[in-house]
């Protein structure tokens, strides 16, 4: 590959277009999750466990954000490390309460929620076409999940909804005005070592340490989910959030449940059903003509002078 060509197209992109393709990347390492959690044995609360551990060691050596004592951190990175510890726990904790199918499809509400926060809290203007978007991925992910959403275990559902809510809230968070290049890796550094602090002792206090114990093929999976899938997944969407917007990255993300079953496919065999390729298919085409829209709309990019070279 010819570096040059390729520094030189990236300079021909927008902040904002680098940002696009960073959280559809982002997206594309979130969906490796489910196919990489099959092939490890432990429990979910075992694999969330190591699965920090990992991205954290990950984002502190790419990353190596500025050492801080916890109480001078300020109140939007501890908000955002919350916000995001939250989510994968009550993400974790619904998915062993109730179906898979649909812990992923109520924690995919977030982009609900912030089609009217983001005007709220952001000044993010929601548009008609964000309108339609959202109702049409919405319903693109119904069919992805029909046959496959059950009534019954209430406190599962509650907590997968409620896992919408926080992830929404990490999407505003990370858009928030103070919310500077350097707090975004820190809080997801946070994030992550909260988790570990408080899953050992609860996998400890369990007293089956099997459940929580990887063997050598455990590890290699459990190194994947920690470095690539979270790791360099949310080093990319804390870059992301520099210039997309909460409801635009948020339906982006919606292409991580799509891709899931993709990955498995290829891998595994397993087919999915021909609503679950209706359903994907209908948020593909979604996401990607709002995309096509809303950048058909602005104004063309003159690199400036010597841009190539700064890339």
């Amino acid at each position: 590959m010819d570096v040059a060509a390729a520094r030189g197209r990236a300079a021909a992109l927008s902040a904002r277009q680098r940002g696009l393709l960073a959280m559809l990347a982002a997206a594309v390492l979130w969906s490796t999750g489910g196919l990489f959690i099959k092939a490890v044995s432990l429990d979910a609360l075992g694999v969330t466990m190591w699965r920090s551990l990992f991205a954290g060691l990950t984002i502190a050596v790419l990353v190596r954000p500025r050492a801080a004592a916890p109480w001078r951190l300020s109140r939007l990175t501890w908000s955002i490390a919350v916000a995001y510890a939250l989510t994968l726990v009550m993400f974790v904790a619904a998915t062993k309460l109730t179906t898979a199918a649909n812990a992923i499809f109520l924690q995919y509400t977030a982009p609900v929620y912030l089609l009217f926060a983001g005007p709220l809290v952001l000044r993010e203007r929601a548009t008609r076409l964000d309108a339609v978007t959202v109702a049409a991925a919405f319903a693109g992910m119904s069919l992805f999940f029909v046959g496959r959403l059950e009534g019954d275990a209430l406190g599962g559902n509650l907590l997968a909804a409620a896992s919408g809510v926080t992830l929404a809230a990490m999407f505003l968070l990370l858009r928030a005005p103070g919310c500077t290049p350097e707090t975004r890796p820190l809080a997801m550094l946070l994030g992550n070592a909260l988790l570990v602090v408080s899953l050992a002792p609860v996998n400890l206090a369990r007293g089956e340490v099997g459940l929580f114990s990887p063997g050598l093929r455990d590890l290699a999976g459990l190194l994947f989910l920690g470095v690539v899938q979270i790791g360099f997944a949310y080093l990319l969407f804390g870059y992301a959030m520099r210039t997309v917007g909460a409801l635009e990255a948020s339906l982006i993300g919606m292409l991580e449940p799509v891709l899931n079953p993709v990955w498995v496919y290829l891998v595994l065999g397993e087919t999915p059903g021909w609503w679950a390729v209706l359903g994907g298919a209908i948020i593909i085409a979604a996401v990607s003509y709002r995309t096509w829209r809303t950048e058909r709309s602005r104004p063309p990019l003159i690199p400036a002078p010597g841009a190539a070279d700064a890339v």
